[in-house]
């Protein structure tokens, strides 16, 4: 678990670069879309800045793998972070425009992961989400959020999501987590604790390689209830 101090250092550099790339121009920003990774095999995926982008983090911040990746590249990590995170406040349509031009030029691997770091913004964020899996509907899509009411309000005012979208809940000791129309479960087991709050006996235990699930037509991109060890 990552102190105050380590995490409030993270943010010093994080507000740094935001401040410089709040001054240049909008075309300047280079947009940061990972094609995969080491933990998530090869999807597609996009982040923000971890707790500035996070609005119910304040639990698991201290626990935040995307945190360990920022303390140990803070120069490649948390500037890649940023500069979405900048484009996104500055032009939200260009935000998302780029992640469809991304995604259209994609012709494998349609595998498609919001948030490494980050969380749904806003209801308007979230509709969004909705209207990028409608119009890629060839693609596997999923994210993990903590913001629960957003997914839940869209749910009660339109009907089931997408069916290439599905939403984890992920859920945290401690944290009250309604969910009323049984959407799937994400759970991190803390080498600290928490076994008993959530079945791991009976729901997947996630290999972290994505593409595997996908090829098995298991875990989190097919929605079943998964769980993680802490890394």
């Amino acid at each position: 678990m990552f102190n105050t101090s380590t995490i409030n250092k993270v943010f010093s550099i994080a507000a740094e670069l935001k401040a410089k790339y709040k001054l240049m121009p909008i075309e300047a920003i280079n947009f940061c879309i990972s094609s995969g990774n080491d933990k998530i095999g090869h999807a597609m995926n996009v982040s923000t800045m971890p707790g500035f982008d996070c609005g119910n983090c304040s639990h698991c911040i201290g626990f935040c793998y995307d945190v360990k990746a920022c303390v140990r590249y803070p120069q490649t990590v948390i500037d890649a972070r940023i500069r979405n995170s900048v484009l996104l406040e500055r032009d939200r349509d260009e935000f998302f425009r780029r992640i469809d031009n991304a995604m259209n030029r994609r012709r494998k691997n349609k595998m498609f992961r919001w948030h490494v770091a980050g969380d749904i913004k806003d209801a308007d964020y979230f509709q969004r989400m909705i209207d990028n899996a409608l119009n890629h509907p060839d693609f596997t899509i999923w994210t993990y959020t903590k913001m629960y009411s957003i997914v839940n309000d869209w749910i009660a005012n339109n009907g089931p999501l997408p069916s290439n979208f599905t939403v984890m809940f992920s859920k945290w000791d401690g944290v009250p987590m309604p969910n009323p129309f049984n959407l799937p479960v994400f759970v991190c087991r803390l080498k600290s604790g928490n076994k008993d709050y959530f079945d791991f006996d009976n729901c997947f235990h996630c290999p972290g390689k994505c593409d595997i699930c996908k090829a098995s037509g298991r875990g989190c991109p097919f929605g079943e209830s998964a769980w993680i060890d802490e890394h």
